[in-house]
């Protein structure tokens, strides 16, 4: 009974002197902690404004993994170069003639590089192709194309041009001998006229002509 109070009297002094040492601990660290903001407190204002300007870092556990802003020369270096870049460098198109046998057919779409993944991809659309044969159209009965029949039928439809300049040279042609006929029977009439009056003239005198002008100017025009 004795040995068992004493080791519960002693634990509970192991236990009191701990309890000691961590509050003797805090407050150390609460005096440091005082005096530190003491002496920052009577530095001049402007230190304590680059202080406060700077990020609080300390916490890092390594300095080079901090973040470090860029430099102003090295701002304007960069700008330089994007410069020199922007005026030197021209961009141009160079295709590449693939062969057929080599393009896989992957369905269309735009691709940057030959071994490049699908990108866009386009509606797949059905072109429409023609008609690989001749269409035989039959209008209503059996048609043979090699008949004399359907020889003349396709003769009497087709126009050539040698017969279509040939039939208007033969009608310019008509028309130019139907004006010269003309011409000349209205010259053949007027010397005839010519030649009755010089008659009729030589045979009755001048009296006559102002008394029958009238009946041959309605001779004229009947001609």
């Amino acid at each position: 009974m004795g040995h068992a109070r004493s080791s519960s009297s002693s634990s509970e002094e192991d236990g009191d002197a701990d309890w000691k040492a961590a509050i003797d601990s805090i407050a150390a660290a609460d005096l440091f902690l005082t005096k530190n903001l003491a002496i920052d407190t009577s530095k001049p204002s402007s230190q304590n404004n680059d202080k406060l300007s700077e990020p609080n870092l300390e916490g890092d556990p390594d300095p080079k993994f901090r973040a470090q802003l860029p430099k102003h020369y090295q701002i304007k270096a960069q700008k330089i170069l994007d410069d020199i870049v922007e005026r030197n460098l021209e961009i141009v198109s160079n295709p590449v003639n693939i062969q057929d046998s080599d393009r896989e057919d992957d369905g269309g779409g735009i691709q940057l590089f030959r071994t490049a993944p699908r990108g866009i991809m386009f509606d797949q659309t059905d072109e429409p192709q023609g008609p690989k044969k001749k269409p035989r159209i039959f209008p209503g009965e059996d048609i043979d194309e090699k008949s004399k029949k359907f020889k003349r039928q396709l003769q009497s439809v087709v126009v050539d041009g040698l017969d279509v300049m040939v039939a208007a040279k033969a009608a310019s042609q008509k028309s130019l001998a139907r004006l010269e006929a003309r011409d000349a029977a209205a010259k053949v009439a007027a010397k005839r006229e010519e030649e009755r009056v010089a008659e009729l003239k030589r045979i009755r005198g001048q009296r006559w002509l102002p008394s029958i002008a009238k009946e041959m100017q309605l001779e004229r025009r009947a001609i």
